[in-house]
């Protein structure tokens, strides 16, 4: 298999879901919620009040993550790259996505690490950033061909 085409279009909510999952991961975001936890643990007791710092942190650690998720999603940019559909050309060199005013071309060896998720294949070229795919289009062979790319 030389190459192969699909056109991906990730909906609002599969992204949005994407980006929680990436949200809770984060190590500085399950330490705040095990703050809460203890904090909650205290207000039940009787050993902080309404309203303290603790209250206000734990209404903080709820509201937080929903706020950055707002705000990423509000991000220039998240209608046309994310989206808007966009053509994925996988050949044996290189990821080809093109988009409406764009074309990227993404070597197999700039991508750190493809994530598998239940709906999407994440393609990380950064620590943080990445594209992501609708792992759904990709018949067996076409998964088993990107898992050999990522293991070169």
């Amino acid at each position: 298999m030389t190459s192969f085409t699909h056109t991906s279009h990730i909906s609002p909510a599969v992204y949005i879901k994407f980006l929680y999952g990436q949200f809770y991961k984060k190590p500085a975001i399950i330490l705040l919620y095990l703050f809460s936890v203890y904090f909650v643990s205290r207000i039940i007791t009787g050993a902080a009040g309404i309203p303290s710092f603790e209250f206000y942190y734990v209404l903080f650690s709820i509201i937080f993550p929903t706020l950055m998720i707002y705000l990423t999603l509000k991000k220039p940019g998240v209608q046309r790259y994310v989206y808007a559909p966009l053509q994925y050309t996988f050949t044996d060199e290189t990821i080809l996505i093109q988009g409406a005013d764009f074309k990227t071309e993404l070597k197999w060896s700039a991508i750190r690490k493809v994530k598998v998720m239940k709906h999407l294949l994440f393609f990380k070229t950064t620590r943080t950033n990445g594209t992501l795919f609708d792992k759904n289009l990709l018949t067996p062979e076409q998964m088993e061909f990107i898992r050999s790319k990522m293991t070169k």
